[in-house]
């Protein structure tokens, strides 16, 4: 997971070097920092995310981020065929594939589930700034309130603790870059697997639909009676 940060217009760093602490707690692998005029503050997060396992990639857009998820509409038969093709095209160029998805215009229960789908693809997904605190838009990183932080993560169900936990068990259950659609997989659903025998499920349908067998490690909202609610992606692993 990269999550990319927008100094303001000065090229001004401090707003994210001084939450060192939040973006290793994060448990993100690399932040992108957006081009910006002062590129000598850059010096400013190496050292101290360095140490954390955490890289620093600067003076890189992610334009090569597979968008169509930034346009797609809550539809299986959409994300179904954007996410072939993309997967597809990395083939073809021997490249990974790379996810980039918005927010805007949808609902809080459908951002969650759309996150979780994201994470749970093959190849590496960019998470822009202020997403992981349910924000639509965040312009420059020190316009993330610390109090939504302070609040989000005392808060179990919040939206920065569902990334929390999908990236934690991203990192457990990381494999090759393949995914196998699975037979559950309808108008209503979207079911895939993954090496090692995890899946992830999405419905996208009106009304609550059966989990397959396996034990939920994360799920974007409480299931309903072990039913996966309209809405709503979990992950499923082997076993109990």
């Amino acid at each position: 997971m990269i999550y990319q940060i927008c100094p303001n217009r000065y090229g001004d760093l401090r707003g994210a070097s001084c939450r060192t602490r939040y973006l290793v707690s994060l448990g993100i692998d690399a932040i992108c920092v957006s081009p910006f005029q002062a590129r000598a503050r850059q010096r400013e997060l190496a050292p101290r995310l360095h140490p954390h396992g955490i890289e620093v990639i600067v003076d890189l857009v992610p334009d090569y981020a597979r968008f169509d998820l930034l346009e797609a509409s809550w539809s299986t038969g959409e994300f179904l065929r954007i996410i072939t093709d993309s997967l597809v095209d990395a083939q073809q160029h021997g490249a990974s594939a790379t996810w980039m998805l918005s927010s805007h215009d949808a609902g809080p229960r459908r951002t969650r589930a759309a996150a979780l789908l994201m994470l749970a693809l093959p190849g590496s997904a960019y998470l822009y700034q202020g997403q992981e605190l349910g924000l639509a838009e965040v312009a420059e990183a020190a316009d993330i309130p610390a109090g939504l932080i302070e609040a989000q993560q005392h808060d179990l169900d919040s939206t920065l603790n569902l990334y929390r936990q999908a990236l934690g068990w991203r990192r457990k259950l990381r494999a090759a870059d393949h995914l196998e659609w699975m037979p559950g997989t309808s108008e209503q659903v979207l079911h895939f697997g993954r090496p090692g025998g995890w899946r992830s499920v999405t419905n996208f349908g009106p009304r609550a639909v059966p989990l397959p067998p396996g034990h939920v490690v994360v799920a974007s909202a409480p299931l309903e009676a072990g039913l996966l609610p309209a809405g709503t992606t979990a992950w499923i692993i082997p076993g109990r």
